[in-house]
């Protein structure tokens, strides 16, 4: 499908749609242009000293905020809090690499998530079609593939993970990625005597509740401390010897 006709489908929207739509681009353009004025020179002293860098705890901690919100099941108005504040943060990084010349600003971050989303999803904006999540998470690794100028099929399953993510959401993340290409089945190990839960979640195998887990987590690393290991230390070099093991096998 050509572009023209992707953005005539996507701007076919109802007039109460577009209006929310207006209303919000106006509103975040407000917030924007607030931002823009305290990182300036003469605004505000702090925001004007900050960098990409010195923000990164501030997006974690805002990130972390958003998703204790969700979790507690807080009022609609403490999440929306929370998640403006998360909004504040891009437009503060937005704010920074324009004023500092790097190249972007925030009009061209959001038209390259635009045109990266649509790109990514040929069977809403093109004429895939309706996908399954199995077939998505094919096409997706394909897309990448392609956006890169890379051969079809040479993305590792590994590529593409941030090393800096927090440990068990990386241990996470390599298992599904390696549980998709078939490289590892998670639960082959369910109910035999090497599952090290299989005392704290009981014999529901297949419905493994997520408090037994937690628990079973929990419990790991009090041994750990009484041990004198460091569980997060101990999981990272796990999960590096797990990749390397299948990844060779892979090779």
């Amino acid at each position: 499908m050509e572009s023209a006709s992707i953005e005539a489908d996507i701007h076919t929207d109802t007039p109460e749609t577009a209006d929310g739509l207006e209303a919000a681009a106006a509103a975040v353009a407000r917030a924007a242009q607030t931002v823009k004025t305290m990182v300036s020179a003469g605004g505000c002293a702090w925001h004007e000293a900050q960098t990409h860098a010195s923000l990164v705890p501030f997006l974690i901690e805002e990130s972390a905020e958003f998703v204790d919100a969700i979790e507690r099941e807080l009022p609609a108005d403490d999440v929306r809090s929370e998640l403006g504040d998360v909004l504040y943060q891009v437009l503060f990084h937005a704010a920074i690499a324009e004023r500092d010349g790097e190249g972007y600003d925030l009009a061209e971050v959001a038209e390259q998530l635009n045109q990266k989303l649509i790109a990514r999803h040929p069977h809403v904006f093109g004429d895939r079609g309706y996908m399954s999540v199995e077939e998505l998470h094919a096409e997706w690794e394909r897309l990448k593939e392609d956006a890169a100028g890379e051969a079809r099929g040479s993305r590792g399953a590994l590529d593409g993970i941030p090393a800096g993510m927090p440990t068990l959401a990386r241990s996470a993340k390599v298992v599904e990625r390696l549980k998709r290409a078939g490289l590892v089945n998670p639960g082959a190990g369910e109910g035999t005597h090497e599952d090290p839960l299989a005392a704290a979640i009981g014999p529901d195998e297949q419905h493994l509740a997520e408090v037994g887990v937690g628990d079973g987590l929990l419990a790991l690393v009090m041994r750990a401390n009484s041990a004198g290991v460091d569980p997060d230390r101990a999981l990272r070099l796990a999960v590096e010897r797990l990749s390397a093991r299948v990844m060779h096998g892979e090779d």
